[in-house]
């Protein structure tokens, strides 16, 4: 691994601790994760808006597009307390 030196605002860091702290792991392995995240998301040649398509799972209600919003909050949610 390379070191790198990234500067954070206050309120960057502190959020930054506090997920570390929730989730168990190192304020150095979220960073990385973000990275890998972020340069995932540049290298897609497609719309970026699809990403999110598949997000929410599959839904037992047939209102899907009418209750997106619910239904992708309520699939974050369970990705985050995995």
């Amino acid at each position: 691994m390379t070191r790198v030196q990234v500067l954070l605002t206050e309120e960057e860091d502190r959020r930054l601790e506090e997920l570390a702290e929730t989730r168990g792991e190192s304020k150095s392995s979220l960073v990385r994760r973000a990275v890998d995240l972020l340069l995932q998301l540049e290298e897609r040649e497609d719309e970026p808006l699809l990403a999110l398509v598949g997000q929410a799972g599959r839904s037992a209600t047939r209102h899907g597009a009418r209750d997106h919003d619910r239904l992708l909050v309520a699939a974050a949610r369970r990705r985050t307390t995995k």
